[in-house]
C-alpha cells in the first residue's frame, strides 16, 4: 500500500477490484486488448468492522478468484484495488522521524493506539515518507487488521495469484498523471463514505475519510464535507492559485453533482474520473461504472494519462 513507489517496476497487466457488491478482474493482453469479467459478491464474503476490513471467508473467496483467474488467464503477479473505507489512512507528523524502519513502526503504532479501536499490534501497517514542502516531512500511513490482510493474501494464493500490491481506490486515483503543474485534490464518494486527498509536489499533504449521513442521499452529506474541506485547504493549509480537482463517485449522478459544485468555485479546474474504455464490453462497463473502473485503469496504465 505504498503508492509512492507503486511504479518503480512496470505496471501490472492484471488488476483485481474487490468490494461487497462486485469482484472484477481486468487483464491487458498486449496483442488482443483488454479482457474484463465481473461477478456479484456473495453475501458475507467480506466482513467490515470499525477499523476497516475485518475478515474474509477464505474458502469461498478462493473458489471465486480461482474461477475468474482460470476464465481470464490473468498473470500470477497482479495488483488489487479495494474500497478506500476498507483501509484506515492517516498522515502522521512525528516531531522527529526515526531512521530505522522498526523504530518508525513503533512510533506509528503508538500514534494509531489513540486513533483506532483495535490493538496496534493487530494491524498491518504500510508507511511512506512524504516531503511535499521540502524539509517538512510526514508519514503517510495505511493500516488494516493483520488477520484480514493474511486471509486476503491466503485466498489469492489459493487461486494462484500473488498480489504484488494492495491499495485503496483513492491511492490508485492518486497515481494518475496530469499535465498541469497546479495542486491536486482527489475527491471520492463510495456509497455512504467520503474521502479526500491533497497532493502537493507529488506528496500527500492531507487525507481524510468520513462517513456520510444515511438519509438525504450521498451528495447531500458530501456537499457539506467538501465545502468544509475546501475552506480548510484555502484558509488553513494556505493553498492558493489553481487547484486541479478529480472527482470519483460510485454513481454518475453524485459525480456530476460534485463536479457542478466545483465548477462554481474560483481557481478550480475539475474533471470527472472516467475509464469505461478499460472494459471492452460496453454493457458490463456501464454496469460497473467509473467509480470501479477508473482506479483499475490508473493502476493498469501506470499513471499514464
Amino acid at each position: 500500500m505504498n503508492w509512492k513507489t507503486l511504479f518503480s517496476t512496470p505496471p501490472p497487466d492484471t488488476v483485481w477490484s474487490l468490494d461487497d457488491r462486485t469482484v472484477v478482474v481486468v487483464h491487458r493482453d498486449r496483442k488482443q486488448g483488454n479482457r474484463c469479467i465481473a461477478v456479484d459478491t456473495p453475501e458475507g464474503l467480506f466482513d467490515l468492522g470499525p477499523a476497516g476490513l475485518r475478515g474474509v471467508d477464505v474458502q469461498r473467496l478462493t473458489a471465486l478468484l480461482k474461477s475468474l483467474q482460470e476464465t481470464i488467464s490473468g498473470d500470477r503477479r497482479a495488483a488489487v484495488v479495494v474500497p478506500t473505507h476498507w483501509v484506515r489512512c492517516f498522515l502522521v507528523e512525528p516531531e522527529d522521524l526515526p531512521r530505522r524502519q522498526a523504530d518508525l513502526q513503533d512510533v506509528l503504532r503508538w500514534r494509531l493506539k489513540k486513533l483506532l479501536p483495535i490493538a496496534p499490534t493487530d494491524l498491518r501497517i504500510a508507511a511512506s515518507i512524504q516531503s511535499p514542502m521540502g524539509d517538512t516531512k510526514s508519514v503517510l500511513c495505511s493500516a488494516v487488521p493483520e488477520k484480514a490482510v493474511a486471509q486476503l493474501e491466503s485466498a489469492f494464493d489459493g487461486a494462484g495469484v500473488s498480489p504484488g500490491l494492495v491499495l485503496p481506490r483513492i491511492f490508485a486515483l492518486a497515481t494518475e498523471t496530469v499535465s498541469s503543474d497546479g495542486h491536486r485534490v482527489i475527491v471520492q464518494q463510495e456509497d455512504l463514505v467520503w474521502s479526500i486527498t491533497v497532493i502537493v509536489n507529488g506528496g500527500i499533504r492531507l487525507i481524510r475519510t468520513k462517513p456520510l449521513p444515511q438519509s438525504g442521499g450521498p451528495w447531500a452529506g458530501a456537499q457539506r464535507e467538501i465545502s468544509l474541506a475546501m475552506s480548510y485547504i484555502r484558509t488553513t493549509m494556505l493553498i492558493d492559485g489553481v487547484i486541479n480537482v478529480v472527482v470519483s463517485a460510485s454513481d454518475e449522478a453524485s459525480a456530476r453533482s460534485m463536479a457542478d459544485w466545483f465548477d462554481g468555485q474560483a481557481d478550480v479546474v475539475v474533471q470527472i474520473s472516467t475509464a469505461l474504455q478499460v472494459c471492452p464490453d460496453a454493457t458490463l462497463a456501464a454496469t460497473l461504472g467509473n467509480g470501479r473502473l477508473a482506479p483499475i485503469a490508473a493502476v493498469l496504465h501506470g499513471g499514464a494519462p
